[in-house]
C-alpha cells in the first residue's frame, strides 16, 4: 500500500520535501492509514506533520474516546496533535445548513488555523477510492455534469491534498491491521440511515455481486477520464471568458454576441465563471440557475432583470447581460452646473471637464475637428447655457430630424441601457437640450449659411 500511496503523492505532485503537512484525523482507519504512511515516509522527504482532530460533541462518550485514542496515537509516533471540541450540531442550527455541511466547514477552518499557526503548507485528508465511487454514484442519481461526475480531486486550491484516493478502504483496514494500529470504528457508518451509508452498504455491494465485482476501480477510471475532459474544458472556457466579459469591480459585463458565438459548455463555464468572480463563490449556485441565465440571454427583454443566490442579479442591455452584486439601483441625484463662456467647468460625476468659447464663422476652418467638440448656433441661444443629466419629460429634436421626440425615446433608439441614461450629460439653453454628450446634436442649433457666431463646446473625459 505504501507503494501506491508514493505512486499517486508523485503522479500528481501532491508535496515537496521539507513540507509541513495538516492531516485530518478522525481516529478511523482511513485517516490513521493515512497518518501512518505520512509518518513512514517523514525522514525521507523530511516532513513536518501536524495531526488535527475535531470532536464533533455528537457521539457522546464515544467522541470523547476518538479524540483520546488520537491524542495517545499521535503521542506514540511523535507527532504533534491539536484536538478540538465544537458543537457541530448547534453551529449547523446556527447557520441552516445540514451536520455534514456544518462539520466540513470547522473542519476546513480547524486545518488552515493549525497551517497558519505551524507554518504549514499541505493540508492531507484521507479519501479513498470506495469514497470516490460513493460520490460518483450519489451525484448520478441526483443528477449533475462533468463537474459532478469527476467526483473527489486528487488536489484541490493547490493545498488540499488527498494521497490515498487510489486506495480501496478494504486495503487500508487490512494496512491497520498488518500494522496493529486499533483504528476507532464509527457506528454510525454501519448504519443504512443516511444515502451514502445505503450506496455504501447496499448499492455497491449489489452491483458487485451482479454486474460488475471491480465497480469501484471502474468508478475511480472513470472519474479520471471525466476530470481530464473537464480540465480541457476549463482551458477553454477560461480563454473564452477573457474574449467576452468585462470586470469592473464586483460587476460583470458579458457581451452577447460574442457569447453566443461560444458553444453550449462553454456557455456554461462562463456564466459560473462569472457569478463566481461577482459573487466570490459559487455554494448555492444551481444547474438550474446557469440554465435559467442562458435562456434569460437569448430571449430576455432589454431592461429585464432576474436574481440569483447570494443577492446576485443579472439585468439584460442591448448588446450585453450584467452580473451585479446588492441591489439594483436606476436612478441616480440630479446634477446640473452653469456654462459660463470661455471658463473650463469640471463634471465630477462625468469625470470630465467641459469648456465653451464663441469665434466669428470665418475662424472656425482653424478649429480642429473631433468628437469631443460640436459647433452651435451661438445667436440661436435664448437663454443661460447649463449642463445637466436626463429630468422627467426631456424632449429633443435630434440633428437631422424636424420634428422632437421624447429623450427617452432617442436613448432607446440608440440602445442606450437604463443605467447608463442618467450619467449622459445634456448641454442645454435654459430647458432645451442643444447637445446630448457623446450621441447628437440639436437640429435647432446647427450652424448654417447665416449663422454669424459660432459656439464651440469641448468636452473631455479626464480619466
Amino acid at each position: 500500500m505504501l507503494e501506491k500511496f508514493i505512486r499517486t503523492v508523485k503522479r500528481h505532485n501532491m508535496f515537496q520535501k521539507g513540507d509541513g503537512i495538516v492531516v485530518g484525523v478522525s481516529g478511523g482507519p482511513d485517516s490513521i492509514a493515512l497518518l501512518h504512511l505520512f509518518w513512514r515516509i517523514r525522514e525521507e522527504y523530511d516532513l513536518k506533520l501536524y495531526a488535527v482532530h475535531l470532536n464533533h460533541q455528537f457521539r457522546g462518550e464515544e467522541a470523547d474516546e476518538d479524540a483520546d485514542y488520537v491524542r495517545r496515537f499521535c503521542e506514540n509516533i511523535g507527532v504533534k496533535a491539536f484536538i478540538f471540541s465544537k458543537n457541530v450540531s448547534l453551529y449547523s442550527k446556527e447557520k441552516g445548513i445540514t451536520f455534514e455541511e456544518a462539520g466540513r466547514e470547522i473542519r476546513y477552518g480547524l486545518f488552515d488555523e493549525v497551517m497558519k499557526k505551524m507554518n504549514a503548507n499541505k493540508i492531507a485528508v484521507a479519501q479513498n477510492m470506495d469514497d470516490q465511487a460513493e460520490t460518483v454514484l450519489m451525484r448520478l442519481m441526483r443528477g449533475t455534469g462533468l463537474e459532478g461526475l469527476s467526483a473527489i480531486d486528487y488536489v484541490r486550491d493547490e493545498k488540499i491534498i488527498r494521497p490515498i484516493l487510489d486506495i480501496r478502504r478494504k486495503e487500508i483496514e487490512d494496512y491497520c491491521n498488518e500494522y496493529n494500529l486499533k483504528p476507532r470504528i464509527d457506528k454510525t457508518n454501519l448504519e443504512a440511515v443516511y444515502t451514502r451509508n445505503r450506496i455504501r452498504l447496499e448499492l455497491i455491494p449489489y452491483i458487485e455481486k451482479y454486474f460488475n465485482k471491480n465497480i469501484k476501480e471502474t468508478l475511480s477510471r472513470t472519474t479520471n477520464i471525466i476530470r481530464e475532459d473537464k480540465d480541457f474544458l476549463n482551458i477553454a472556457a477560461k480563454k473564452a471568458y477573457h474574449q467576452v466579459v468585462i470586470k469592473n469591480n464586483s460587476d460583470i459585463r458579458i457581451n452577447k454576441k460574442a457569447f453566443e458565438e461560444k458553444h453550449p459548455a462553454i456557455q456554461r463555464r462562463i456564466l459560473r465563471e462569472a457569478i463566481n468572480q461577482s459573487m466570490g463563490e459559487l455554494k448555492d449556485v444551481q444547474h438550474k440557475h446557469i440554465e435559467k441565465l442562458l435562456d434569460f440571454i437569448k430571449y430576455g427583454s432589454v431592461g429585464r432583470e432576474i436574481h440569483l443566490p447570494k443577492g446576485i442579479y443579472a439585468v439584460l442591455d442591448y448588446d450585453a447581460m450584467m452580473i451585479k452584486k446588492g441591489k439594483r439601483k436606476i436612478e441616480r441625484d440630479e446634477f446640473e452646473y452653469n456654462i459660463n463662456i470661455g471658463e473650463t467647468l469640471n463634471i465630477k460625476e462625468d469625470k470630465a471637464f467641459l469648456k465653451a468659447v464663441v469665434i466669428d464663422r470665418k475662424d472656425i476652418k482653424n478649429i480642429s475637428k473631433g468628437q469631443d467638440k460640436k459647433y452651435f448656433d451661438f445667436d440661436k441661444i435664448k437663454s443661460h447655457l447649463i449642463v445637466r443629466n436626463r429630468r422627467n419629460g426631456d424632449r429633443f429634436t435630434p440633428f437631422g430630424m424636424k420634428g422632437s421626440k421624447k429623450l427617452k425615446d432617442f436613448f432607446i433608439d440608440e440602445k442606450i441601457s437604463r443605467e447608463e441614461r442618467d450619467k449622459i450629460p445634456l448641454v442645454c439653453d435654459g430647458e432645451e437640450i442643444i447637445w446630448v454628450i457623446g450621441h447628437r446634436m440639436s437640429e435647432n442649433y446647427k450652424v448654417e449659411k447665416e449663422t454669424k457666431n459660432v459656439l464651440v463646446i469641448i468636452y473631455k473625459k479626464y480619466s
